[in-house]
């Protein structure tokens, strides 16, 4: 969270073993061209600065299917989860570069094997998902109004958590999917049949802005900005969009992590 706390962040999910570290590294210098962004300077997996051709070099020499980019002011994590069934990669700005995120999705949401993505504000979605006490008091933030869970584990590991499990912005790991909302968002083909959304109801939902990205992708916008707080019009308008998105897994409102 250090030096991007306050930017925002695009996610990207691909189905399992599709998004590998070089398409993964094609469509990231790609976009940095187009913005005059030099593709040298980043810190590989806390390593010395290198250009993004070394770390490709680096990470396919060692068969690596992770990374940790940071530099330029952007940060790029790809990680794949194999439980899940599921490949990601996080672009995050230091900045708050709503209008040039379209540009990051293009490379990407093309692919008949891209499946979801979306914008949000690093730090709200970061506390939307915050569980750990010990996160808490690190960053000076109090807990004692939060609803609380047992973590489920016994003695002597059990210890009280908070309980995001209503919060608007939660972001749940799904088999070949994330469940999370966004002000912004792209869905593909395959995106439907995980989710159970039905993909006529969302074309139709007057209040949402649905355009077609090629042939196999929507686009849709709920709100102007990503989302940051979980109270008033903001929460509820999160609710909404789960509701319409995850419709199996809608859970009734309740209280909110206010951060």
């Amino acid at each position: 969270m250090v030096g991007f706390a306050q930017g925002e962040r695009l996610t990207v999910v691909f189905k399992h073993g599709t998004l590998g570290v070089r398409r993964a590294l094609d469509g990231i210098q790609l976009i940095l061209g187009r913005l005059g962004v030099p593709c040298t300077g980043f810190e590989l997996d806390g390593d010395p600065p290198a250009s993004l051709a070394q770390a490709l070099s680096r990470l396919e020499a060692t068969h690596t299917k992770r990374f940790r980019l940071v530099g330029q002011g952007w940060k790029f994590l790809l990680g794949s989860v194999g439980g899940w069934n599921l490949d990601f990669l996080e672009i995050t700005s230091e900045s708050k570069p709503e209008s040039i995120w379209d540009e990051w999705a293009a490379p990407f949401v093309s692919s008949s094997d891209f499946v979801m993505a979306w914008i949000a504000n690093s730090e709200y979605e970061y506390w939307q998902n915050a569980r750990d006490p010990v996160e808490y008091r690190a960053a000076g933030k109090s807990y004692a109004d939060l609803p609380m869970i047992s973590n489920g584990l016994r003695y002597p590991l059990e210890q009280e958590i908070v309980d995001t499990s209503r919060n608007p912005g939660r972001r749940i790991l799904r088999h070949g999917y994330i469940e999370v909302v966004g002000a912004v968002m792209w869905l593909g083909e395959s995106f439907w049949p995980l989710s159970g959304a039905n993909r006529r109801q969302v074309s139709d939902a007057g209040w949402l802005r649905i355009s077609i990205i090629g042939p196999l992708a929507i686009r849709l916008k709920a709100a102007e900005h990503c989302f940051t707080e979980a109270a008033s019009a903001s929460g509820a308008l999160q609710v909404q969009l789960r509701s319409l998105l995850f419709p199996a897994r809608n859970v009734a409102a309740g209280s909110f992590v206010r951060y």
